[in-house]
């Protein structure tokens, strides 16, 4: 479609479906020499007289039959997408959010949205995008995603609110050796220890022993927090997990959760989406149906009015 007035399309497809000028100007509400200048216009475009009166009106050459096809699904494409910015209805959508979360949000907080969206979107499709911290903004900015959820600040123009509060603890064995059931900072600083990659955004913990000088020995970086329970039962490491991650670990694994040897400041979890004036009426939808799943109200009352 190159090079050609979208009015002019809309102009050739009602002319194949009206077989007629003069009802192709009524429907499309302009004067008949307006619809026939248009498809002068087409014809030279396309070489073709794409349309030869017959008995019942106005019929279709054989390219313009061809072309027809192609420009009514697009036309209705992007009606259907111009339309979805100004109304969305999810008792009746089809369409597909994108959400970017780590493997702890996937975890923790991608059953409840699931749950809340069957029951009121049941055609809505959701998918997840993997975190890269790094990208987050980028992706915010130019749609890649609707929304993301994370700990970590995220610079640009996005905008964000405040879901819950979260700190972080230690994933140890049962038979951890513990001192009247804390973990010491020498025991922590002796252990070996798996740590998640920076890319999933949680970097508090890392930064405040940075600014202690903890140095720890690292046996091996992964970049899922979900595989930490099988090679921490198999090999007995450490590692530092959000607490919020914790109850469905221990629901699984023979493993202990326990505070660490040093001081981290409790953190929030935020919802992150592109600056309010870019924002349709489904991504709208979709960030108001996230906050009314996760925000913790007692922590983050709704604002008043």
């Amino acid at each position: 479609m190159s090079g050609i007035d979208l009015n002019l399309l809309r102009v050739f497809v009602s002319i194949v479906e009206t077989n007629s000028l003069t009802a192709s100007a009524r429907d499309l509400h302009v004067t008949q020499p307006s619809v026939s200048h248009a498809l002068s216009r087409l014809r030279r475009h396309f070489d073709d007289p794409l349309f030869l009166r017959g008995r019942s009106g106005m019929q279709p050459t054989a390219l313009a039959a061809e072309l027809y096809e192609s420009f009514q699904e697009s036309l209705a494409r992007i009606d259907r997408t111009v339309d979805s910015t100004r109304r969305f209805d999810p008792r009746t959508s089809t369409r597909r959010f994108r959400i970017c979360l780590s493997d702890v949000g996937e975890m923790n907080l991608l059953p409840k949205i699931l749950e809340h969206i069957a029951a009121t979107a049941p055609s809505v499709e959701l998918e997840v995008v993997p975190m890269q911290i790094e990208r987050v903004a980028e992706w915010l900015t130019d749609g890649s995603v609707d929304a993301a959820i994370t700990s970590s600040p995220v610079s640009g123009g996005v905008r964000s609110i405040p879901l819950m509060l979260d700190s972080y603890s230690c994933l140890v064995r049962r038979d951890f050796p513990l001192v009247d059931g804390r973990m010491t900072q020498q025991a922590f600083l002796a252990g070996r220890h798996a740590v998640v990659a920076a890319s999933t955004g949680h970097l508090l913990a890392e930064q405040a022993m940075a600014q202690l000088h903890l140095d720890r020995k690292t046996t091996v970086t992964v970049h899922h927090f979900s595989v930490l329970p099988h090679i921490i039962e198999r090999c007995g490491l450490i590692a530092i997990i959000p607490a919020g991650a914790a109850e469905p670990i221990l629901d699984h694994w023979p493993l202990q959760v326990v505070d660490l040897p040093f001081a981290v400041p409790t953190y929030e979890v935020r919802l992150h989406w592109q600056s309010r004036d870019r924002e349709t009426a489904a991504q709208l939808w979709f960030r108001r149906t996230v906050e009314e799943v996760l925000v913790d109200r007692e922590t983050f009352p709704a604002p008043a009015g």
